[in-house]
């Protein structure tokens, strides 16, 4: 009797995409065949945990192995090699920092069966892949009885790393010196921050990701900009707040205003609201590739009431409410 996928993999029929990749991770550790050698067991409880994960995390495959009523109707109805059709396990694996035969994505020979299928899947995650993962190849180096992949199939896979950074890099730029380690390998890279950059922007590095048969992939830096307590960023947009005096907003006068560039004097009209807007053109966000193009600082006036008020302060207040202000 085949084993229910989520009983597999040690999750509820529910679990988030995420919940399950956790799982699968968790298992591939404990039953992959380098750190099991010579374990059939092992290696069976590997290959079912592959399939299963193939299967949940995939939203169609998962839905269609959900509309039947257990795991062996779905296998009388969904052949292996439907279930690891386009399924990119080496990536996977990498990912995980488990080991991968630099081939890119695992794909099934068609025609062969549910069992060369996973001789192919156990060969790939050993690095002897009994067949090309590729369409396009050209003979290897002599000797190896190996095709070697050509082409765009001879460069590394990409590599994917998060990056936070200060608001004052994102406003700024600049170059940051990171540590990272690839493929087991540390590597030291000074990296370009440019001024307007915002987060989830990606950052390529060329020529620093994953190592392949001809070339090394990229790197992409997926930015994080950390928040800054004085400004709230909008597009290009900045806001603020500045705290002034009643008397500024009813007579006009000057409020200390924080910029980019050091606090700035922002010259304020009588008889300006409490809560009103005040805009400094082109003192936002750099624009992101635009040097010369900045944004606005828009600045909120809020007013400043002291919690104790001298004599001659409640002798002016009361002046001004029997005054009608």
């Amino acid at each position: 009797m085949k084993q229910d996928y989520y009983t597999l993999l040690g999750v509820p029929r529910d679990a988030t995409p995420d919940v399950i990749r956790k799982a699968y991770r968790k298992q591939a550790m404990q039953w992959h065949p380098d750190k099991n050698p010579g374990n059939k067991a092992a290696e069976e409880q590997f290959k079912r945990v592959a399939e299963a994960y193939a299967v949940l995390s995939d939203p169609a495959k998962r839905r269609q192995y959900d509309s039947f009523s257990s795991a062996e109707e779905f296998s009388q109805n969904v052949s292996v090699e439907e279930i690891f059709k386009d399924f990119n396990f080496e990536d996977l694996l990498a990912q995980f920092g488990l080991k991968s035969s630099g081939w890119g994505n695992f794909r099934a020979r068609k025609g062969g069966g549910a069992a060369s299928i996973f001789d192919d899947l156990i060969g790939a995650v050993r690095g002897q892949a009994s067949a090309a993962p590729m369409d396009t190849a050209a003979p290897g180096p002599a000797g190896t009885g190996r095709p070697r992949p050509v082409g765009q199939a001879g460069k590394g896979r990409d590599a994917e790393v998060p990056i936070v950074i200060s608001f004052y890099e994102a406003m700024h730029g600049g170059e940051r010196q990171l540590r990272l380690n690839i493929d087991n390998e540390d590597r030291e890279l000074k990296v370009r921050i440019p001024a307007g950059v915002t987060t989830g922007k990606k950052l390529r590095v060329r020529g620093q990701g994953h190592a392949g048969v001809t070339a090394k992939g990229d790197l992409t830096l997926v930015v994080t900009v950390e928040s800054d307590p004085r400004f709230e960023r909008k597009g290009d947009d900045l806001h603020t707040v500045a705290i002034v005096r009643p008397s500024t907003l009813l007579l006009g006068g000057v409020a200390e205003v924080e910029t980019l560039d050091g606090r700035k004097s922002v010259r304020i009209a009588a008889g300006t609201s409490s809560g009103a807007l005040v805009r400094v053109r082109s003192q936002g966000a750099p624009a992101l590739g635009k040097a010369d193009e900045r944004g606005d600082l828009y600045v909120k006036l809020e007013v400043q009431v002291p919690a104790v008020l001298s004599d001659a302060q409640r002798s002016a207040a009361d002046a001004l409410r029997e005054a009608g202000l």
